[in-house]
């Protein structure tokens, strides 16, 4: 049986979702190098946060700040979000894709790769998985994560955009 520690409640969590993105705007830009628009500010539900200009840069912010890095052996998100990079991969072949997670002791990023697995066929960069609980709405939900494992992540300190 799974039980979360924080009592669900939407509001407050895209509350602070929109914090965290206000905390890592201003650092994209510096990393990126380039204007970072926030697409929340159109769509609060858009599948990525933010993009660039030109439609061909498009970053997800995971805000995971009751959690430390060490210790996870994957990061997750929201299988939607790569159906949707997926997508905008067929309309743009040259787009690009991050996930970005703030932890309490670090930012992870990746970039995201639509093979799962090496060319060995047998080493996996990251996998699906089903789940059925609560996110935030305060009743279970079914829908499928991206585990992305860790070492497959560079700590964004690390991160050159090139």
């Amino acid at each position: 049986m799974y039980i979360m520690k924080h009592i669900p409640n939407l509001k407050r969590d895209l509350k602070i979702g929109e914090i965290g993105e206000t905390q890592i705007h201003p650092i994209l830009e510096s990393k990126f190098k380039q204007l970072i628009i926030n697409n929340n500010d159109v769509d609060q539900f858009s599948n990525f946060d933010f993009r660039n200009e030109g439609g061909d840069l498009w970053i997800e912010h995971k805000f995971r700040h009751r959690y430390n890095s060490t210790g996870l052996n994957t990061y997750y998100f929201d299988e939607v979000k790569l159906n949707r990079f997926k997508q905008l991969k067929k309309e743009n072949p040259d787009c690009r894709g991050f996930i970005v997670w703030t932890f309490k002791d670090c930012r992870k990023i990746w970039e995201i790769d639509l093979h799962d697995t090496y060319e060995d066929g047998e080493t996996m960069k990251w996998y699906t998985d089903p789940q059925n609980r609560d996110f935030g709405k305060g009743y279970k939900q079914k829908r499928n994560v991206v585990n992305v494992f860790a070492d497959e992540t560079i700590n964004l300190d690390d991160f050159k955009f090139s």
